[in-house]
């Protein structure tokens, strides 16, 4: 496993060079994994240790995201950006492409904008649709913890719990909490992306762009992500699409379902 960290705040018009957890197998192809809102490459390690023996896999973390730099704007066409400069820069001319929830927005985008670099894709539990501005209430409640006046994890907890009454999202949310010069802080961008929740909740693709490579829907059987009714326009961006559900997972299909979604992977892929 190698960890790639490039720090340093970037110019809002320009790319910014992700950070990557890598678990490298460079004999194989390239497997590109995109976490989601709030999430970060470190979500997916279990995964990628998996799937290591096939591939040579790169986990992400977006912008204003896990080790990756701070940007002023979260536009669907940056994100695209840094997702090039970082194929780009590492040498990668094809790679399959893995995305989920916010990840797999951006994933979809890229794959119908760049279709001659994404060998296969898979989209993890989201359509191609607008959604409410999901977490805002826990952004709010993020926002309650002082960047810096807390000393202790349980102390940021008992800020959380209040307005997150469910202590595995309090959990989930508290992986952004990181240990700084003067108690802990947020490592995620917090009020770029509460601001951002109106552009992220829309639909990341635009009028009849397409992807006619090979793709895989997985779904959570538990998820109110992505709808029965959901399918048909997605077929429209996606004709070769497949779709498998898990019925015991929820958003999180990765972590809730883990064996299940590992099993549909490698047979699928």
């Amino acid at each position: 496993m190698v960890i790639c960290e490039i720090h340093g705040q970037k110019d809002k018009s320009m790319p910014v060079k992700l950070h990557s957890l890598r678990f490298e197998n460079p004999s194989k192809p390239t497997l590109v994994i995109l976490h989601g809102l709030l999430g970060a490459s470190r979500n997916w390690s279990t995964i990628g240790k998996a799937l290591k023996e096939r591939f040579d896999v790169h986990a992400l973390d977006l912008r204003n995201h896990g080790a990756s730099p701070h940007a002023d704007t979260m536009r669907w066409s940056e994100l695209v950006g840094d997702l090039t400069l970082y194929l780009r820069t590492h040498n990668i001319e094809t790679c399959f492409l893995m995305g989920h929830s916010l990840g797999g927005k951006i994933a979809m985008k890229f794959a119908c904008e760049k279709p001659d670099v994404v060998k296969k894709l898979v989209i993890v539990d989201i359509a191609t649709k607008a959604y409410p501005p999901y977490h805002d209430n826990e952004f709010r409640a993020m926002k309650r913890v002082p960047s810096g006046a807390i000393t202790s994890r349980r102390e940021a907890e008992e800020l959380l719990k209040p307005m997150v009454p469910d202590w595995a999202m309090r959990q989930f949310l508290m992986t952004n909490l990181v240990s700084g010069e003067f108690g802990y802080k947020w490592q995620i961008n917090l009020e770029v992306l509460h601001a951002s929740l109106q552009v992220l909740r829309q639909n990341s693709l635009k009028g009849e762009q397409s992807f006619n490579g090979q793709t895989m829907l997985i779904v959570g059987g538990k998820s109110d992500f992505v709808k029965d009714g959901d399918l048909k326009e997605m077929r429209e961006h996606f004709p070769q699409l497949k779709i498998a559900k898990l019925p015991t997972a929820g958003h999180n299909v990765h972590v809730e379902d883990r064996k299940g979604f590992l099993q549909t992977l490698n047979a699928w892929l």
